[in-house]
């Protein structure tokens, strides 16, 4: 397997992984923030407490079964580990191709981690731009609905 599909397939494991694993501390701090009328999650945590995190986590999966704290990831279990993919697999490329000009010196694996870094940070913005646009009109649990993404697409050609 090349170096290429290494660094694909390692950015789209780590990015499923991710929101896979995350998704319910999200829910959970994100339903704790609604309810305290909007306040930064920081201030939330701080003045509710861990108390408060496992009394809403305990309500929901009671209420709504376990499944609830993945609710309306659906978009991001889509996108993420594609993003990471690009990522990974920019990264990589533009890693190699300074390590193909540096030397073995500090400066020039410094060098090579930047550009690859730079690389793959413009690949992934540029290509999850127009996702994250979509994502960001859709919104929640209407990212599968089709006639919803109908209508934000005639949405985004007008504006």
């Amino acid at each position: 397997m090349s170096d290429t599909w290494v660094d694909f397939a390692a950015g789209w494991v780590s990015g499923g992984t991710s929101v896979l694993a995350c998704q319910p501390i999200d829910t959970v701090l994100t339903r704790m923030q609604a309810n305290a009328g909007m306040q930064s999650t920081t201030s939330v945590f701080k003045r509710m407490g861990l108390a408060a995190a496992t009394t809403s986590l305990r309500g929901m999966v009671s209420n709504f079964g376990a499944s609830s704290l993945w609710r309306g990831s659906s978009c991001m279990i889509g996108a993420v580990p594609f993003q990471n993919a690009l990522l990974m697999t920019g990264y990589g490329w533009g890693k190699r191709w300074s390590d193909d000009f540096g030397g073995e010196d500090r400066a020039s694996k410094m060098m090579a981690v930047f550009v690859g870094g730079c690389f793959g940070g413009v690949l992934q913005s540029f290509v999850m731009s127009p996702v994250s646009e979509m994502m960001d009109l859709l919104g929640g649990s209407s990212c599968l609905s089709v006639r919803g993404t109908s209508n934000k697409l005639e949405h985004m050609n007008r504006m």
